[in-house]
């Protein structure tokens, strides 16, 4: 007698011999495609005592390479060889020992809907906003409190869970537009029964299932369907380092080495500068690469092949399912960074137009600009990231207009890091922010003062590179200075018990108002600004509190003139003259205002001039 056991959305249909003593829980990939870049395919079978069986296959065009069985017998890794022919449609894995069947798998490879590697990726005239889902809209109340799911929603709590889910990205995703940003980051989504901070989800529980007080794997799907209706671009968060305590290998480990374990617990050293550090020692590295980020977050083995397959074809099946548009990877130097480079461009093998922007941690341009891909390093390493993230940019900035300008300090401290900008082998894919979901936000950095906020704003979506902007910048959003959750507040209007919905003009206070416009005027420009997508950058040194750089091509002049002191300043436009060439005009974007360029121009204290030059 059979018995018929789901799997996830019934995607795959198992089928157990009662009588056997083998049988499969769990086929992944849910399913894949035909005419994939890469041939093979790693199937991974698990429940009790498969790993004694051999499987077996008859389909055209699909011939087994080889089986992988591990020192845990319930798991075998079935490797695949798809041919370019094989056509789509449905077929049996039968599941042999000692000659006899004992169970057997439907598997579905499916036709791709669009070749991804084809598509436009995210790139340098892109505006990204970013936002962790449990803290911007909860759109579907009724997944607050799933069964089984150890937390619900405690909205007085910053270190639970608020509701937020892929139903309310999804309603908010018009907005996004509207603001004018053109692509979209969300924090992971994926299943995390965590006791604490599940809310995250940096810390997976299962890799193939959206977490269900988030949504469905269909949600996430529609969520790039509405992205692409409203002219953005999806990008997926990409955690290698570690998976959460919480995941079901934790209950039954695949392999002895597919964590690393120690005698007794040991946490990551953080010091990611070991990597580049030419005295390190080696001690420092492993503990580095294989301590614990947390005590809830098992650290990864890459070096496990069959872990490393598994992973990157997680990645690439959500990519095709879902029809991502780019990727951003979480902690790339906690993990050994030889085998991380080989884990991205496994990705990039299938998908070579894809752009991904790598979180590398570090504080100083030459660190950062060590982690793009095409970087003379005299290493030789590449780490196969195309973009990476400038922390160091993010602490000037956070810096910078609270300070009188000196030599090191104020508008210098711009000065001085474009200058380092010769370290980047592509200064214009370097994705630039004021703060994120980890860092303290601009708002309490600048202590809520107007000016100094729009400061930022037109430094971030004028310099090289393109912008990332967090959830709630756009209303200037409060948070908690050197608190780790007091920079994760609800949108405000996000849920329907909140006082007022600023999402809208009407329910946003006049200040978030005047933030709010004047955001979205410089991202309105930005998205047709040549010049500031790929344009070439000329900056002036600071003079008595006033720091002038230029964004231009052939066609278009940007200038940008910054007033980081305390008084009202009146200058004359001749010393940039060699940026300002014929062009006799210049219109304030954010206000339309023109000024004459052989006219000395009146700059307000603390304040920005982003002049759109013309004839």
């Amino acid at each position: 007698m059979k018995k018929t056991l789901l799997l996830f959305l019934a995607i795959c249909s198992i089928a157990v011999a009662t009588a056997a003593n083998c049988k499969v829980e769990r086929l992944e990939p849910l399913h894949w495609w035909v005419g994939m870049q890469n041939t093979t395919l790693q199937i991974s079978a698990y429940g009790t005592n498969i790993g004694e069986c051999e499987a077996a296959i008859d389909y055209d065009g699909i011939s087994i390479i080889r089986q992988v069985k591990t020192d845990n017998p319930n798991y075998l890794f079935v490797y695949l060889d798809i041919a370019p022919s094989t056509k789509p449609g449905t077929f049996k894995i039968n599941f042999y020992k000692n000659g006899k069947k004992y169970t057997s798998c439907k598997y579905e490879l499916q036709a791709r809907q669009q070749n991804a590697a084809l598509k436009n990726s995210f790139n340098s005239s892109d505006a990204v906003y970013l936002l962790m889902p449990d803290r911007f809209v909860n759109g579907n109340y009724k997944n607050d409190q799933v069964k089984g799911y150890i937390q619900g929603v405690d909205r007085s709590n910053l270190g639970e869970r608020h509701g937020g889910d892929l139903e309310g990205v999804i309603s908010k995703v018009p907005y996004i537009a509207d603001l004018g940003c053109t692509a979209l980051w969300i924090t992971p989504f994926f299943d995390n029964n965590d006791s604490q901070y599940s809310y995250h989800h940096y810390s997976t529980g299962d890799y193939y299932k959206v977490d269900p007080r988030m949504g469905t794997n269909n949600d996430y799907k529609r969520l790039a369907d509405s992205c692409h209706v409203y002219g953005l671009k999806l990008i997926l968060d990409v955690v290698p380092n570690h998976c959460g305590g919480a995941h079901w290998w934790c209950q039954d480990k695949p392999a002895k080495d597919w964590f690393h374990e120690w005698p007794t617990y040991t946490g990551s050293n953080y010091r990611m500068t070991a990597w580049t550090d030419p005295h390190a020692s080696e001690i420092d590295k492993e503990i580095l690469e294989k301590g614990w980020f947390a005590g809830n977050m098992p650290d990864l083995n890459l070096e496990n092949e069959e872990l490393f397959t598994y992973l990157s074809q997680v990645y690439i099946w959500w990519i095709e399912y879902a029809g991502v548009d780019g990727l951003r990877v979480d902690t790339y130097p906690y993990n050994d960074i030889k085998l991380a480079a080989q884990f991205i461009q496994r990705l990039r093998d299938e998908y070579p137009t894809i752009n991904i922007v790598g979180e590398c941690w570090v504080k100083s341009p030459l660190e950062i600009a060590y982690y793009q891909s095409g970087n003379n390093n005299k290493d030789g390493f590449d780490s196969r990231l195309p973009s990476v993230m400038d922390f160091v940019l993010k602490d000037h900035l956070q810096a910078a207009f609270n300070e009188e300008d000196s030599w090191d300090y104020g508008t210098s401290r711009f000065y001085a890091h474009y200058a380092q900008d010769f370290a980047y082998a592509d200064v214009n894919n370097v994705m630039n922010f004021l703060d994120n979901h980890d860092i303290d936000r601009f708002s309490v950095a600048v202590k809520r003062d107007t000016k100094k906020f729009k400061m930022g704003l037109a430094h971030l979506l004028t310099t090289r590179g393109y912008p990332q902007i967090y959830a709630g910048t756009e209303i200037m959003l409060d948070g908690i200075w050197g608190n780790y959750e007091g920079h994760r507040f609800d949108f405000i209007g996000g849920w329907k018990e909140d006082n007022r919905n600023a999402f809208t003009k009407e329910g946003r206070t006049a200040e978030e108002n005047e933030v709010f416009d004047y955001l979205r005027s410089l991202l309105q420009f930005r998205k047709t600004a040549t010049a500031l997508h790929t344009g070439k950058m000329k900056q002036f040194i600071p003079y008595d509190g006033i720091y002038v750089f230029a964004r231009y091509n052939d066609n278009q002049t940007v200038l940008v003139v910054t007033n980081n002191s305390n008084k009202q300043k009146s200058i004359s436009l001749e010393r940039y003259k060699e940026v300002i060439g014929s062009y006799t005009k210049g219109v304030e974007v954010t206000t339309g205002m023109a000024y004459e360029l052989n006219k000395p121009i009146a700059i307000p204290a603390k304040s920005c001039l982003v002049l759109d030059l013309k004839l």
